[in-house]
């Protein structure tokens, strides 16, 4: 039951973090208007996957940030170094989730 309900405070964490709310909100939007254009059960299932995708990459990418900062708060080339590799990643993740995106609303507008 503890772990249950530590589990519990981190998604309180998660919906505070304006990051990750951002990726959230957006997330929500993509979903409404995929059912708005009716997307096929398969189409809608994988903008989902992609959707959770973006959002736990925020998510470690913002857990790994916090944990560098506890590190040090010194300018330092190798936590810099991590902070950006992670922020790549998000990016590489959103850059793969848009065109995914592209690929399966194009035929639908």
């Amino acid at each position: 039951m503890r772990k249950f309900q530590v589990a519990i405070l981190g998604l309180k964490h998660i919906v505070k973090d304006s990051s990750i709310l951002i990726q959230i909100v957006i997330g929500m939007v993509v979903l409404v208007v995929s059912v708005w254009l009716g997307l096929s059960k398969f189409d809608l299932m994988f903008v989902g996957v992609l959707i959770v995708l973006v959002i736990v990459c925020e998510i470690i990418n913002t857990a790994i940030e916090r944990l560098c900062d506890l590190y040090t708060t010194q300018v330092n080339p190798q936590v810099k170094y991590i902070k950006d590799l992670m922020a790549g990643c998000v990016l590489f993740v959103s850059v793969f989730a848009l065109i995914m995106g592209l690929v399966i609303f194009i035929p639908y507008i």
